[in-house]
């Protein structure tokens, strides 16, 4: 009888909490719906969008993407805003907008008080609150020109050959230049637009093929791609043997080197190698750059050198000398 007693007691205090909360929920719902008929202030982001920028400008810094805006007015109308989840970005037109020069700057730099801007932003919000101010409440433009130049392309491969096999000359591309648009800032430090980076393996011949050219952000080229050509030919060792020639000889000696005849290994394209005997290059000892007063011996040089020939050796690469008075 007990146990009973005590299980009704029990429900009758489950029954009076139950009232008790909802009664107060109730007064928490009449309260919040009264408070959302007062006037309340509220700081809210938004994001922002730019839009009719001057015709061959373009923005030289980034812009803030967002914006505080401090908004005033009935809480349900503050509510609203809040439950409305992504917020669609406020448009703010360049072409429309009184921005002012930034006094004693060079460059095309200027700023607009956004107080200004509250009466376009409070239609685009179509909110039934007030927009009391805007953070930042400067904003700054800094425009670029836009020009065009035409620069050349580079080629950014890096080959490796099969052996003796070798890059014959110049890597070719088709076109060899393009125009460029975009920010003077960018455009007048380009010297070149190069390619997108490829290595290319165990080459044993020449190669041709379309690569993409690599723009920088902000620019535009007249062509996206190009026909980049390698060169690459199978390459052989010849030796020729070449006699020294001696310039600026003082006129009042006469110079005597030894060895007078040396040995010349170069690589040659297999296509160049009869070449070598109908363009032949000269060993040269330039007494003009010896010292004749010292024992040591002198090194030799080149001089034109065959614009088909690579990894020049020259044995031995030193010659003794021997200085004779001239009688008169």
């Amino acid at each position: 009888m007990f146990k009973k007693l005590k299980e009704k007691r029990g429900i009758s205090i489950n029954r009076e909490a139950v009232v008790f909360s909802f009664f107060l929920l109730l007064a928490f719902i009449f309260w919040y719906l009264n408070s959302l008929e007062k006037t309340v202030d509220y700081d809210m982001k938004y994001p922002v969008r730019y839009v009719n920028l001057p015709e061959q400008r373009v923005l030289a810094d980034e812009l803030p993407e967002t914006i505080d805006l401090f908004l005033k007015g009935p809480g349900y109308s503050i509510l609203k805003l809040r439950l409305a989840g992504n917020r669609s970005p406020v448009i703010l037109d360049v072409s429309t907008i009184n921005y002012r020069r930034v006094p004693g700057s060079r460059t095309l730099s200027y700023y607009i008080i956004t107080s200004g801007l509250i009466p376009k932003l409070r239609n685009q919000l179509r909110a039934e609150c007030e927009i009391s101010s805007i953070k930042p409440d400067t904003l700054f433009f800094s425009f670029d020109r836009i020009i065009t130049r035409r620069v050349k392309i580079a080629a950014d491969v890096e080959i490796t050959t099969e052996k003796q096999y070798l890059v014959k000359g110049s890597i070719l591309t088709d076109p060899d230049s393009v125009s460029i648009t975009g920010p003077k800032r960018i455009i007048d430090t380009l010297n070149t637009v190069k390619t997108k980076f490829k290595k290319l393996r165990g080459v044993n011949g020449t190669i041709t093929r379309s690569f993409t050219l690599v723009t920088p952000e902000g620019c535009s080229v007249s062509s996206r791609k190009a026909i980049i050509t390698v060169p690459v030919e199978q390459f052989t060792e010849a030796e020729i043997n070449v006699p020294v020639k001696i310039l600026n000889c003082p006129d009042s000696v006469s110079i005597k080197i030894f060895p007078d005849v040396v040995s010349v290994k170069c690589l040659v394209a297999v296509s160049d190698y009869k070449k070598i005997e109908e363009i032949p290059f000269e060993v040269v000892l330039d007494l003009a750059l010896a010292d004749l007063n010292s024992s040591e011996k002198i090194p030799v040089g080149f001089r034109n050198i065959p614009p088909f020939v690579s990894s020049l050796r020259v044995t031995p690469s030193k010659v003794d000398f021997l200085i004779e008075k001239k009688i008169r």
